[in-house]
């Protein structure tokens, strides 16, 4: 099946969201398109194309660039996680060179491709979790939106446009003031994740925007449980917006799958916008 107004074709996958599975968290959410009158209703689940060579292409169900950047941190995060209590927290692995025997020479050498792996994992993971809420941020603020700061010392009024608050506004104030506006949360800044994003997004800014090559003090952050905490702090601030727009009957369609949430975005079905260009059994025109 085809949209007619942006050329991209879906599968459909199913009568109703009953019963759909979600078969990979990064995949892009399927739209439920039903008849106002009841008589019929369709899940459709996008795909895009792309092409290997002259003779052979791919076809996959189009990807969530938020899951995406999600899974990534996720996974470099898992690593290191696992490195961490596999080596670090293992008492039977010495790591003080004061305390290691036989050759120092070989034991730091090991011991040190490790902390290097861990870092790498580490700052992989933070980077890719504060782009996923860039993504989140700026995905999430309709297209004619226009946000209005209060008038300064001098009677000056500002606002912004979508292009604009993408453009010039922190991710701070996206999350802080302009979502819950849109969304209509409670403050942000009372929630546990809060200090756990504001964290997030000095360390992820002192890997982007390194003063010097000497230092490393930045690093040893890291070393601490909380760190885990810190990373995974991006589930917990796209899930409060999930449920202030799930309390108003509402989701979103650009926003990841979450573990915890499984709404499927709904539209009344248009006729005239789809085309049927062939089906999994007999194949595509």
């Amino acid at each position: 099946m085809k949209n007619c107004n942006n050329s991209k074709s879906s599968l459909v996958v199913g009568l109703t969201p009953h019963g759909y599975k979600i078969s990979d968290l990064r995949m892009t959410k399927p739209t439920f398109h039903f008849v106002k009158d009841g008589s019929g209703s369709m899940l459709i689940q996008e795909l895009d194309t792309v092409k290997l060579n002259r003779s052979r292409k791919i076809s996959y169900f189009v990807p969530n660039n938020i899951g995406m950047l999600i899974s990534i941190s996720s996974k470099a995060s898992n690593r290191a996680n696992k490195i961490f209590n596999q080596k670090f927290k293992n008492s039977s692995y010495e790591l003080d060179v004061t305390k290691l025997t036989g050759n120092k020479n070989d034991a730091i050498s090991a011991i040190s491709t490790d902390v290097y792996d861990y870092i790498e994992e580490i700052q992989s993971a933070i980077v890719f979790a504060y782009t996923a809420l860039e993504a989140f941020a700026n995905l999430s603020i309709p297209q004619d939106y226009v946000y209005q700061i209060k008038k300064n010392s001098k009677g000056i009024s500002e606002s912004y446009d979508k292009t604009a608050i993408e453009r010039w506004l922190s991710l701070k104030t996206k999350i802080k003031s302009i979502l819950p506006e849109l969304y209509g949360t409670s403050v942000v800044d009372k929630h546990t994740w809060w200090g756990q994003f504001v964290t997030l997004e000095e360390y992820r800014n002192e890997i982007i925007h390194q003063k010097s090559i000497g230092s490393t003090e930045f690093y040893k952050p890291y070393f601490k449980d909380s760190i885990f905490n810190i990373i995974n702090c991006i589930e917990s601030v796209i899930s409060f917006f999930y449920v202030a727009h799930h309390a108003n009957g509402k989701t979103n369609e650009v926003w990841p799958w979450l573990k915890e949430h499984a709404d499927i975005p709904s539209v009344e079905f248009q006729q005239s916008q789809f085309e049927v260009t062939g089906n999994v059994y007999q194949g595509f025109k």
